[in-house]
């Protein structure tokens, strides 16, 4: 079984370098230094790949991206990302296929960014993390990001961000327990995937997928939630929209899923009913997530069909991003 994972990433040092010294969004790893060298050395990700039968890695920068830094340093650290990414992907082009960082706070800006990433350094599309400082996607200000993706008909992987201050407070903090259950319940225990799913949800509801038929968007974590709610969605969209289309319609035509090293057969069997086999691809999450054989062996031994397997191994990923 060949084997495709695509919410998989790296960094480089000199993002580090100029996230340490100008993010204000505070690093959302705390393990970030210790896994440095499965983030930055592509030889440790290949021999990692072979140990544990993996073919292929769609690789990102997500979370502490160059996405996150002030304006001003933002467009410039995109392009040194992807060009860096791009390099990297050179040396293993049969083992790494890429997906663009975006300096998302100045769309025009990251809009020609995706068109240059696609169009000449050879990547599969953008990843954006989270909302962008404090703003989801639905807001006009970031069409030209929708508009740049419909005309190359590529995909944008919605991956979870930091959340803000405002949200964390409201949300997580509480006098009844620790501040680090309030962090982890804000983090990756709950909330990212949580604002990620709000984030899918808002752009659906807004009408972009039915503006720009030809993007695609992926998301993680068996769907951030939205898979388990799509019919309750459903009901309520006649209400608050006159768009043409049911909302599980534009999402089962446009969007894609993974588990992002989240092995779990009940939400596995969940995704599968709810979107079938050709909108589910595989995911580690490496190297936060280093399930190692675990990766290939849950889906070897899924209750699933064999036609099933092979589109979730490595069949939609291949239509998906064009491998």
């Amino acid at each position: 079984m060949k084997l495709i994972t695509v919410e998989e990433h790296y960094d480089t040092d000199a993002n580090i370098s100029q996230f340490k010294k100008y993010s204000e969004v505070k690093n959302n790893n705390p393990w970030q230094d210790k896994l440095r060298p499965k983030l930055v050395d592509f030889s440790q990700k290949v021999a990692y790949m072979d140990e544990n039968g993996i073919d292929m890695q769609v690789i990102s920068d997500a979370g502490n991206s160059a996405q996150v830094l002030p304006d001003q340093y933002a467009v410039a650290g995109a392009r040194a990302q992807n060009e860096t990414l791009a390099e990297n992907i050179s040396k293993y082009p049969d083992r790494f296929a890429g997906l663009a960082t975006l300096p998302a706070n100045v769309p025009d800006k990251a809009a020609e960014e995706l068109e240059y990433a696609v169009t000449q350094l050879g990547l599969k599309g953008a990843i954006i993390s989270g909302s962008i400082n404090g703003q989801f996607l639905d807001d006009p200000k970031f069409e030209a990001i929708f508009a740049a993706a419909d005309k190359l008909g590529t995909t944008l992987y919605l991956h979870p961000g930091v959340i803000s201050n405002d949200q964390k407070a409201m949300l997580y903090d509480s006098k009844a327990y620790s501040a680090l259950a309030a962090n982890m319940m804000a983090g990756a225990m709950w909330g990212w995937h949580m604002e990620a799913g709000i984030q899918v949800m808002r752009i659906i509801t807004a009408g972009l997928l039915e503006k720009y038929p030809n993007l695609k968007l992926a998301t993680g974590h068996w769907g951030e939630f939205i898979p388990m709610f799509v019919e309750r969605i459903d009901g309520f969209s006649p209400m608050i929209t006159d768009l043409p289309l049911k909302f599980s319609d534009y999402y089962r035509r446009q969007v894609y899923l993974s588990p992002s090293g989240m092995y779990t057969a009940p939400q596995m069997q969940l995704v599968l009913t709810e979107m079938g086999a050709d909108h589910v691809m595989w995911s580690e999450d490496f190297p936060y997530v280093q399930a190692g054989s675990a990766t290939r062996e849950f889906l070897e031994q899924a209750d699933v069909t064999e036609e099933q397997r092979e589109a979730i191994a490595h069949g939609t990923a291949e239509k998906l991003f064009n491998l």
